[in-house]
């Protein structure tokens, strides 16, 4: 007990003035505390401040407001669950104004997100159709139009682009009687770009690609030639192979596009681009750049959605069709115009709808050739294999004066695509053999018997 009362003397005899300097030590370490925190805190808030400046400052440079009525355009707020569709625009903006602004290339893309899956459908830029203030016009002109009308069709102060976008989504809207709810739409140059900041797309190309009078920027004309194989195509040789439309036709252009997107997918998920910090910032930069949308990208909540959206998709779950005279019926062609039958277009309309799963049956349709033609069974198989159908070998049969399909194996999905895309009457298709049918050949699931009724569109590439 001795040593206790020791220290409690040695306490007692403490002066004033130690006592007051370990009071004043203690609470320099509560301040120091208190400013560590605060300076923490403080460095905390610049950051995020900073992290949302800057996505501001990147989203500001992609998004446009939609002009639209809300009737004609989806809220902002809107999260992705339910079906949705986007205008998709390749523009035309030459360097000396506003001559070259024009939409070369419209794709509308229906999305099904709880399914996961997407439709492309290519619109070809000579179809006719009613645009606001023009009348019955190419449906090209109407980005042009309303680029030059902003203020008259949607009001002062409106950005020329949004209105140029805003009313080809208005008219494909018209068109295909179906909602059109979101923009997007990149130039050329920044189509190019992009390409090349995820290191090019991988192409098969299918047949090799002439064209003699490949336009330039400087409205002159230039020879490129793509070979058939499997490549890897930069920005600018993508851009070529996605526009030319002298070297074939406009819709076996609409197929290399679709092709060109499909790739552009597959890329970004087989390479891992989004995992790259590098490539991610500068695939971001370069849409900045590049891409303008309605898209509400500023929305935390709705961007979420479209990135899991777009991770989820596999390239084969995306289906694709275009509007062909395979397909909708040409009512008229005046020069270039082309004015397509209603009811095909609605039919073609369901068909994107529904998506892949008309194709989830995997059938296998076999040609036969019961027509005097030499090689009409192989080039309508070649054109069935474009439009997305599994075909055998050709083969011959007897000679016949009428077309039939035959389904051997039920699938009835499957038959009433290939039914739809011959334009065959019902009189025609049998989902049972009929007597004269011939054995089921081996693996084949439908045959298709040409006769001497066939179109010669069915022989034609898409």
């Amino acid at each position: 007990m001795g040593w206790q009362g020791d220290d409690r003397q040695q306490q007692r005899r403490a002066s004033a003035r130690e006592r007051v300097a370990y009071l004043r030590a203690q609470r320099r370490q509560r301040w120091r505390r208190v400013w560590v925190f605060s300076g923490l805190a403080l460095a905390m808030l610049v950051a995020v401040w900073g992290a949302v400046w800057v996505w501001n400052a990147t989203v500001a440079g992609m998004r446009f407001s939609d002009p639209r009525p809300l009737d004609g355009a989806a809220p902002a707020n809107t999260v992705f669950r339910q079906p949705f569709t986007v205008l998709l625009l390749g523009v035309d903006r030459r360097h000396d104004g506003a001559e070259g602004v024009r939409s070369d290339t419209l794709i509308l893309a229906y999305v099904n997100p709880s399914e996961q899956w997407v439709s492309l459908l290519s619109i070809p830029r000579d179809t006719v159709a009613a645009i606001r203030g023009l009348g019955e016009q190419k449906i090209n002109a109407a980005y042009s139009y309303g680029y030059h009308h902003a203020a008259e069709l949607y009001g002062r102060g409106v950005d020329p682009a949004a209105a140029g976008a805003a009313l080809a989504a208005e008219t494909v809207a018209t068109l295909l009687n179906v909602p059109v709810n979101y923009v997007a739409q990149v130039d050329f140059a920044g189509f190019e770009r992009l390409i090349d900041a995820i290191g090019g797309v991988i192409i098969d190309v299918p047949y090799p690609l002439l064209d003699s009078s490949f336009p330039t920027e400087d409205y002159g004309y230039e020879r490129i030639f793509i070979p058939a194989g499997l490549q890897v195509l930069d920005g600018a040789t993508a851009l070529r192979y996605a526009r030319s439309r002298h070297g074939s036709s406009d819709f076996d252009r609409a197929r290399r596009q679709q092709a060109i997107l499909q790739a552009a997918l597959a890329t970004v998920r087989s390479r891992g681009v989004l995992d790259q910090a590098g490539a991610v910032s500068a695939l971001v930069a370069e849409a900045r750049r590049s891409i303008k949308t309605t898209l509400p990208i500023d929305d935390p909540a709705a961007l979420r959605e479209l990135v899991a959206l777009a991770q989820a998709i596999d390239v084969d779950r995306i289906a694709t069709f275009s509007i062909n005279p395979r397909e909708v019926a040409v009512v008229a062609e005046i020069g270039s115009d082309i004015y397509w039958n209603r009811r095909d277009l609605a039919a073609l309309v369901e068909r994107v709808r529904a998506g892949p799963r008309l194709d989830r049956e995997q059938a296998m349709v076999q040609v036969f050739n019961g027509t005097p033609v030499n090689g009409l069974a192989a080039r309508v198989s070649r054109a069935l294999d474009n439009a997305g159908f599994r075909t055998l070998p050709p083969a011959n049969s007897d000679r016949r004066e009428t077309t039939i399909v035959i389904d051997y194996t039920g699938k009835p999905a499957a038959l009433a695509r290939l039914v739809a895309h011959l334009g065959l009457p019902a009189t025609q298709v049998f989902t049972t053999p009929p007597a004269d049918a011939p054995p089921q050949p081996l693996g084949a699931d439908i045959v298709l018997i040409l006769g001497r009724d066939y179109n010669p569109a069915w022989a034609l590439a898409p």
